[in-house]
């Protein structure tokens, strides 16, 4: 499990996130997440793609865009904060961008394709990154976090949303 204690300033929600992360490895965990997700994706019937647990819930195919675009947000976040930018950066509305975004116009091969090129381009990333980059506290929607938080964010958060369907749809 992720060792939660190098992390003392991170903001408390983070840390339900980083219980679901099994090493400190990044790059090790950016790439097992990166192939359980898409397999889970490849497995994923067509006909479950548009399916919702329940009235005004998400479908799969929601949660899935909705995992892409928080890696997106996330890596931008460590970017800047990388880059040593200690400018404050805003947080978002998933709900406003997934209200926005027609999903029944996404195949699942396509959203296999553009998961993988998301994280193909976050592996990237963090792979340039400096211990001095990946320590950087920057400002995200409020919150102290470093780029580095931010990658264990992006494997938490898209390891919580695959148990949510895996539990519930």
């Amino acid at each position: 499990m992720l060792d939660k204690s190098i992390y003392p300033a991170a903001p408390q929600y983070y840390h339900y996130y980083f219980d679901l992360v099994e090493t400190n490895n990044l790059s090790v965990e950016l790439a097992k997440n990166a192939a359980e997700v898409a397999d889970f994706i490849r497995l994923t019937a067509q006909e479950k793609w548009n399916h919702a647990y329940a009235e005004g819930k998400w479908t799969v195919a929601q949660v899935i865009r909705h995992i892409i675009e928080t890696e997106r947000i996330f890596a931008y976040r460590a970017m800047r904060f990388s880059r040593l930018d200690a400018t404050p950066l805003p947080g978002f509305d998933e709900n406003a961008y997934i209200a926005n975004l027609n999903t029944t116009e996404f195949t699942v091969t396509q959203t296999l394709r553009e998961f993988q090129t998301v994280r193909e381009a976050s592996i990237s990333l963090f792979e340039t990154m400096t211990p001095n980059m990946l320590q950087f506290t920057g400002n995200a929607n409020g919150l102290p976090v470093t780029a580095e938080m931010l990658g264990f964010m992006i494997v938490g958060h898209t390891k919580h949303h695959l148990n949510v369907i895996r539990e519930r749809y």
